[in-house]
């Protein structure tokens, strides 16, 4: 945490508690390690709704004493999760903010949201995800400056692809802009979570890029995504021979994440490890349905 440059919102920090009329909606699923230190960070919004979809740890229970609103779905993808949350009855302000469990806001990224709220010149805005990985912040490999996500936006404005299992983005009515302050992610579960999740991924991905019509239909939808790297990610990217060597490369040695120590080493050798995993998947599903 020593190169991080900012710590979490607390007591005694501004914005005052509850007092920015923002909706955050925290999708959870066993988030027992992590959900304390990520409602207490947003203490600041006048409502916290977590979304669980069957946790059987200590999530909901603790998210209850801290003073949030719990419902529960169940699990669908994250992109009909996201869709769901937005229509939920009990969300009670006309702002909305999407915040996952490992991740927490900063006092200078509260400030910032209270005041694009108050002014509503746009409908929603876009933050980076300061990607913390076995404890260190991830500032090269490529990752930190194309980590851009649309979360923060009017409810009415935004709206989630439900048939995306993962990589889901907000479509947003309306006009877009970009907060200066980043909002922190850092799961508090280790690599063995890291792993696990992952893996999942892999096999999500790997049936993404099964469907025939796929590519198409992300390069048409991504529309605050750069449609050329939208391109190089969905069209070239697949058609390149020796991916896990390629990616490793582009990350460790293009993007420089040697300059991010051991953890940029071994956060570059993982990705390329998923990518070998995707195309396992890919090859074993081929067999099965051939």
């Amino acid at each position: 945490m020593s190169n991080l440059p900012f710590l979490p919102y607390g007591w005694g920090d501004l914005p005052a508690r509850g007092s920015v009329p923002l909706t955050a909606l925290i999708l959870t699923r066993d988030e027992e390690a992590n959900i304390d230190r990520c409602l207490a960070s947003l203490a600041w919004c006048s409502q916290l709704l977590v979304v669980d979809s069957g946790s059987t740890d200590r999530t909901t229970s603790l998210a209850i004493g801290a003073g949030a609103d719990v419902v529960t779905n169940p699990w669908n993808g994250y992109g009909a999760q996201r869709q769901w949350a937005l229509g939920c009855s009990y969300v009670a302000n006309d702002w909305v903010w999407f915040v996952d469990a490992d991740e927490w806001a900063s006092a200078d990224l509260a400030a910032e949201i209270a005041h694009v709220v108050a002014e509503g010149r746009h409908e929603a805005y876009e933050h980076r995800l300061r990607l913390v990985f076995l404890g260190r912040w991830i500032a090269h490999c490529g990752w930190y400056p194309n980590s851009w996500v649309v979360r923060l936006g009017r409810r009415e404005a935004l709206s989630f692809d439900t048939a995306a299992d993962v990589g889901e983005r907000a479509v947003v009515a309306g006009t877009v802009s970009r907060l200066e302050n980043d909002i922190v992610d850092e799961d508090l579960k280790g690599l063995r979570s890291w792993l696990h999740k992952h893996v999942n991924y892999a096999s999500m991905e790997a049936h993404r890029r099964g469907l025939r019509r796929q590519g198409t239909y992300r390069l048409a939808s991504e529309v605050h995504r750069p449609r050329s790297r939208t391109f190089l990610k969905e069209v070239i990217f697949p058609r390149v021979p020796l991916r896990p060597l390629a990616l490793f490369v582009y990350m460790y040695l293009l993007r420089e994440g040697f300059r991010d120590g051991r953890q940029g080493l071994a956060f570059c050798l993982l990705h390329a490890w998923h990518e070998f995993t995707i195309g396992q998947l890919r090859r074993e599903g081929r067999s099965t349905s051939g």
